[in-house]
């Protein structure tokens, strides 16, 4: 994976910086973000196509975390650009579903394969990707199970929390004779788990700095904030779909229809 990095790096770089420029009420702001996901989705794909056209034998726990990681980034990727399709909720939920799977098995070999030869490192790690099973979950579970979304992802940042805070105060931890720190454990390992855990830890920290006002939230002025709300509704799980459509798709059609008669009058 550390081909890539310098294209995670990047991205990363572009995520804060569409972040800035969407709360100063740069309109593309949001577009960068959208785009930054997409080509998450597109670096996951290449990685996935990769895997599976290698020689080697296929490890079926990086396909499933890649195929969940493409999905789930493009369909993130089209809900900035507000482009959706039939059961996306569906698909987006079987993603984050394949993606618990595989940081679950991952987490169950690195118990197994760390037990015996480091206690202090098997209980660190165990929380490292105990974190990401828990954010993920939060993710996952937002349009089905809205009130156990919050509690999960307070616990997965508090799992990351005291990963990097024990981290830093064992530096040096005796693994197969060699001295390492958890952190050096934990970049040796191929997957995307230090993308993700980035990844959760900005995101927790948008929102909880947003919640109590420190930092202003995203903007978009191309559509009216009622439009915003009734999408956060739907995300959260706090409405079902009347004969196939959310309120906020409702909204959008006929938001189009007003736009568009608003052009042919001036014309």
């Amino acid at each position: 994976m550390s081909r890539y990095n310098p294209y995670y790096y990047l991205l990363f770089v572009l995520l804060i910086f569409g972040a800035f420029a969407s709360m100063a009420q740069n309109d593309y702001g949001i577009k960068i973000l959208g785009g930054a996901a997409f080509v998450f989705g597109l670096l996951f794909l290449i990685q996935l196509i990769g895997e599976l056209r290698s020689k080697r034998k296929t490890d079926v726990v990086v396909v499933a975390e890649l195929f969940g990681l493409t999905i789930i980034a493009v369909i993130l990727s089209m809900r900035v650009f507000y482009i959706r399709f039939p059961l996306v909720e569906a698909v987006f939920g079987l993603a984050g579903l394949m993606l618990l799977a595989a940081y679950s098995l991952k987490l169950f070999q690195t118990w197994r394969r760390l037990k015996t030869k480091s206690r202090a490192m098997t209980i660190l790690i165990m929380m490292f990707l105990g974190s990401i099973l828990c954010y993920v979950a939060s993710m996952t579970f937002v349009p089905f199970m809205p009130a156990l979304a919050e509690p999960l992802g307070g616990a997965g940042f508090l799992l990351l929390l005291l990963f990097l805070v024990m981290g830093w105060l064992k530096r040096e931890i005796l693994v197969d004779g060699e001295k390492l720190s958890a952190f050096t454990f934990v970049s040796r390992v191929r997957d995307r788990s230090i993308v993700l855990s980035a990844l959760f830890l900005l995101f927790t920290a948008y929102m909880g700095l947003t919640r109590i006002d420190f930092i202003p939230k995203m903007y978009s002025d191309e559509f009216p904030q009622k439009y915003f709300e009734l999408v956060n509704q739907a995300e959260a799980g706090q409405e079902k779909p009347i004969d196939g459509k959310y309120k906020h798709e409702e909204f959008k059609e006929l938001y189009d229809k007003f736009v568009e008669r608003q052009v042919n009058d001036k014309e």
